[in-house]
């Protein structure tokens, strides 16, 4: 994660979201396979990957038709680092890291290449205890927009988590022309949390008229094993033919237990538990066929993707010592089977000054869905059908050995995260809960941008997005019959509008002398978003995300490292906006060992400003809240390389792109 955040224009919300030049919807790719997560998990997942592991990392905001269609903003694909040396060598990385807890993350990177072979293996592992402090402040509005009764929630929630990243395979270099290779990876992570809260009911004056305290306990367990079989063929002289075939396969067991007891003598005590397990299969095949001509590059495939999900979630609720009884309205088993069906052909071409790219890409999508009934439940069933043509195009001209030109288009698709498509509600605390949407439709965007580059070093972009059928977060009522008094609102999505974006991107990246590298970006957004939940909404914001990266190469193996990003008021959901936010880093490098190993000390968050605070609003109420998590963090890390020195050498990027970015962390 800490690779990403330290991206040009790259920010990580609150969530774990992942914001590119101020836009949502991003497309996570690790070595091109999309890691079909999101929110929490997807974060977990990706501080589970040293950073020391990653080779690069590609922002690719226009992508043309070869890639999958989904994300909105772009594509991120970071690149694990591999080599072609023959002999054996490697790497090891450790790192202890001190914020309010102790943080660990170690890693080995193994390689051997002997003759047609090539084996390699790749092992993480994390550990660390964290910390989130939240307060909110519901405030329930009366028929004449008076504050009427207010709800305060403190919270405070201690977690530990661990996990452990595995990859490894082989590549078999037959001849000059074939070469075919199988990757097995794993991951596991697992997170326990337990959180106090004290939920006070207050008159508009501030005057508490009754305290509710709430215990709670919230684990998770997530387990991920895939294999990828590729080939590639190299037919003739210009031509060449790949293949993956991929197979992955997700397992997520939750379990949660909360407890609350109105502060009073003899009061009754609320216990509520849920088991929350998830299975996600995802089976992935594609041939992507690429012809070099005398004038032009052509490029062709198909990709078939089939996506099986299995959600369950049981709750029981006990009062004081009676026995469990089953929560019928809120237990529910979701079953859900998605298979997308792509073909694309892209021309790229060179000529003179001219430079330009064309292509045309297909997806079909064929989705049913069964929720199962209970007593209390009833049983429903749906399905859909639909399809899109996603056209992709840029033009670029050289004006003169300093200037060029480039102008970009091209349409996306952002589908729900399966997650967000299963109706069971999940609590958050005892007048909040958190749902799916089995009636999300996929959202829609065209855009388009024309950007001018200086020397390569300075680049000025000018873009317009607009977003159909815009899927945001919402907030509503729970309209059961236990809510006689309005008071519980549930977190959900849906369809509810348009997203309009006009940004302006300047890029400046220079080695401003031998020793000095700077890299900084400054966007700003001019964002309107227009659309209905209880009533028509239109939000207005203009923002500006900016982020600098100084690298230092001083003498005698010393480095140094000054990095950070500012980010003025922000809104990116429909009800929801987020005060100014930033962070300051600083590190120092040593190199030891002939070079061959490197000792860092560095401070991530120096000012501890990465916190979030805003407000959100609801049909009767809104809510201001503040979040501070353990940020600030001190870690001194060593890394050592051994044998020969590694290469960096494409290996299969899979084809199981957009399946793995959605399966829904929350």
């Amino acid at each position: 994660m800490d690779v990403l955040e330290k991206s040009p224009g790259i920010t990580v919300s609150k969530d774990g979201s992942i914001i590119m030049k101020g836009k949502p919807s991003v497309t996570v790719l690790i070595d091109g396979k999309p890691t079909q997560l999101s929110g929490a998990d997807l974060q977990a997942y990706l501080s589970g990957i040293p950073s020391s592991q990653v080779d690069v990392v590609e922002l690719i905001e226009n992508p043309g038709a070869k890639y999958d269609a989904a994300g909105n903003a772009g594509i991120i694909n970071i690149k694990m680092k591999a080599n072609k040396v023959k002999g054996f060598n490697g790497s090891m990385n450790l790192s202890l890291g001190q914020g309010f807890f102790t943080k660990t993350g170690n890693s080995i990177n193994l390689n051997y290449r002997n003759g047609k072979t090539n084996w390699f293996l790749n092992y993480g592992m994390r550990a660390s205890r964290e910390k989130m402090d939240m307060w909110t402040l519901r405030k329930y509005v009366n028929t004449k927009n008076e504050d009427s009764v207010l709800l305060e929630q403190p919270n405070y929630q201690k977690s530990s988590q661990s996990g452990q990243n595995i990859k490894t395979g082989f590549d078999l270099f037959l001849n000059k022309n074939t070469t075919l290779g199988l990757v097995f990876t794993g991951g596991i992570f697992n997170r326990r949390a337990t959180s106090i809260a004290e939920i006070n009911w207050m008159d508009p004056y501030y005057k508490i008229d009754s305290s509710i305290n709430t215990w709670g306990n919230n684990n998770r367990k997530f387990k991920r094993g895939g294999v990828n079989a590729n080939g590639r063929f190299k037919l003739d002289e210009g031509s060449e033919l790949a293949v993956d075939l991929d197979y992955v396969n997700f397992t997520i067991n939750g379990d949660q237990q909360y407890q609350t007891q109105l502060v009073a003598p003899g009061s009754d005590i609320e216990v509520t538990k849920g088991n929350i397990p998830s299975k996600l299969q995802i089976f992935s095949a594609k041939a992507d066929y690429s012809k070099r001509y005398k004038k032009f590059l052509l490029e062709t495939g198909l990709k078939t993707a089939i996506n099986k999900t299995d959600n369950l979630a049981d709750y029981y609720f006990a009062l004081n010592s009676n026995p469990w009884q089953a929560d019928l309205r809120r237990s529910n088993h979701f079953l859900y089977n998605e298979t997308i069906s792509a073909a694309y052909a892209s021309v790229d071409a060179e000529k003179g000054k001219w430079h330009w790219q064309a292509g045309l890409r297909y997806e079909f999508t064929h989705y049913k869905a069964h929720q199962l009934g209970n007593a209390v439940v009833k049983d429903a069933a749906f399905k859909r059908n639909y399809g899109s043509i996603f056209p992709t195009a840029f033009v670029s001209y050289q004006l003169d050995s300093n200037n060029s030109i480039t102008l970009r288009t091209g349409k996306r698709i952002d589908r729900p995260q399966f997650q967000h498509l299963n109706p069971f509600q999940t609590i958050l605390n005892k007048y909040t809960y958190e749902a799916g949407n089995p009636f999300i439709k996929p959202q829609y965007t065209w855009n388009f941008s024309v950007a001018h580059t200086y020397k390569q070093k300075l680049t000025t972009e000018v873009s317009y997005s607009y977003l159909n059928d815009y899927f945001s977060q919402i907030f509503i009522i729970d309209s059961s019959s236990s809510n006689v008094n309005n008071n519980i609102i549930i977190y959900t999505r849906g369809n509810v509008g348009s997203f309009t974006n006009f940004a302006i991107t300047e890029t400046f990246q220079t080695a401003v002398t031998k020793w000095w590298n700077l890299t900084a970006v400054a966007v700003y957004n001019h964002k309107v978003i227009k659309g209905i939940v209880w009533a028509p909404f239109t939000a207005r914001i203009n923002q500006l995300n900016t982020s600098i990266n100084n690298q230092f190469q001083l003498k005698k193996g010393w480095s140094f490292e000054l990095s950070g990003y500012y980010q003025t008021k922000s809104q990116i959901d429909l009800q929801e906006w987020l005060e100014p936010q930033g962070e300051l880093n600083v590190g120092v490098g040593k190199q030891i060992l002939q070079k061959k190993g490197t000792l860092r000390l560095s401070v991530r968050d120096l000012t501890y400003f990465q916190n979030y605070s805003g407000y959100s609003t609801f049909e009767n109420s809104y809510e201001p809240f503040t979040l501070k998590f353990d940020t600030r963090v001190v870690r001194l890390s060593f890394s050592w390389r051994f044998g020969k020195q590694m290469k960096a050498v494409s290996r299969s990027e899979g084809g199981a792109k957009d399946e793995i970015d959605r399966v829904g962390g929350n």
